[in-house]
């Protein structure tokens, strides 16, 4: 008898001390479902530890649950529990899942995981939107990947996942993901224009040849995709390639402003790009000018490119004006200098018109003021503009409240 009721008195106490330790996911469940965050978390981290729940998956889903809770609590009590509490989620539920080997507790774990996608895929957009564009491009990453962990491929996730790479300047992992979205085929055209961006970016111009040839062959009428290509030529020096290409989009589109300003900003780098040799810089110029004319003829209002021309003749002046001092101190030549002097001052008042036309489209609260106001009061003050200059002092002393010093 006295052996019986011992054995009695330990099935008990293992009895009791399970019930206790089933408790604490009960305990975790109850406090999830009050919004008492902290308490929750305590004793799911005590039926984590512990050998009679730890094993169980059930425990682990919770877990998931409050620390996704964790994650959209705006009460700081709550949100500084854990760092990175959607990762810890990620964790738990992959835990969940190895655990449940008979597959008894799938269901819950495949709603759990829906769910958790869709907490990492609004993360990454509250993230972007908030120009935290390396931590949305992970974000949106581990929505991707929770969904293929339960059977969905969710491509728009992945390339938003690369798309925030490459703007955080992450080029590598933004090449990395965009390659495992274009192995998907993804119908997307800018996935080939910024393949290609990206590997001009590295100076790797067979890779970038490589993709927009790909582009081209699946979107061969994507004016995005053949300007691309005409920057894969203008990059890698093969200027009559690039002038054949881009004079085949405007082509295709000649009344399109937005091309002929898109095919000026891009000469317009290049005429300032010493890489180029000056024969290909001084031909660079040139079509820009005609480009921006273009732009502004078919579209009047454009401010862009009237202010660019406006300061791309004013920048060529500056450029004259600095190579005309360099040979002046070299040679003493005043003869020449003067001869000069007249070409650079011709630059600034070309510009003039145009900076002057892109002032007038301009609200005084519009972002580009100051700039434009900056650049007509130092082409005056050059030209020897003295009314002028005077009047954009007052213009500027009503805006700002005092006159820029020298």
């Amino acid at each position: 008898m006295k052996k019986t009721a011992l054995l009695l008195i330990m099935c008990l106490f293992a009895t009791t001390m399970a019930n206790a330790q089933r408790r604490e996911v009960r305990n975790a469940e109850r406090n999830l479902s009050r919004g008492n965050l902290d308490v929750a978390l305590q004793h799911i981290q005590n039926a984590t530890q512990d050998e009679s729940t730890k094993n169980d998956p059930n425990t682990w889903v919770i877990k998931t649950r409050i620390y996704m809770e964790i994650a959209a609590s705006e009460d700081p009590r709550f949100s500084n529990l854990a760092e990175e509490p959607l990762n810890q989620a990620f964790a738990a539920i992959t835990k969940a899942k190895d655990l449940d080997v008979d597959n008894k507790n799938l269901l819950n774990i495949q709603q759990t995981k829906l769910i958790l996608s869709e907490f990492f895929f609004n993360a990454g957009a509250i993230a972007y939107n908030a120009n935290r564009y390396g931590a949305a491009s992970d974000y949106f990453f581990n929505s991707f990947k929770v969904s293929q962990s339960f059977g969905s491929i969710d491509t728009a996730t992945l390339y938003n996942a690369g798309l925030a790479a490459e703007v955080a300047g992450r080029a590598d992992r933004a090449i990395e993901i965009y390659l495992m979205v274009q192995a998907m085929d993804y119908e997307q055209p800018y996935l080939y224009t910024s393949l290609t961006n990206l590997f001009i970016q590295k100076k790797d111009f067979e890779q970038a040849e490589k993709w927009v040839t790909e582009g081209r062959r699946r979107f061969p009428d994507n004016l995005d995709i053949i300007f691309a290509e005409a920057n894969v030529y203008l990059s890698s020096g093969n200027i009559p390639e690039a002038r054949r290409v881009l004079a085949l989009a405007i082509e295709r589109d000649p009344d399109n402003a937005n091309l002929h300003y898109a095919f000026a900003v891009n000469y317009d780098q290049m005429s300032r790009d010493t890489l180029f040799s000056p024969d290909e810089r001084r031909f660079a110029y040139e079509e820009a000018i005609k480009a921006y004319k273009t732009a502004i003829e078919l579209q009047p209002e454009y401010f862009d490119a009237t202010y660019n021309l406006g300061a791309l003749y004013f920048n060529e002046g500056i450029r004259l004006f600095i190579e005309a001092e360099n040979e002046l101190r070299a040679n003493l030549n005043f003869r020449q200098y003067e001869e000069k002097e007249k070409v650079v001052k011709e630059h600034w008042l070309m510009a003039q018109p145009y900076l002057e036309r892109a002032f007038e489209l301009l609200d005084d609260d519009d972002p580009n003021f100051e700039v434009v106001l900056r650049s007509l009061r130092e082409l005056y003050m050059r030209t020897n503009q003295d009314e002028k200059t005077e009047k954009v002092n007052r213009i500027w002393n009503e805006k700002f409240g005092s006159e820029e010093e020298e």
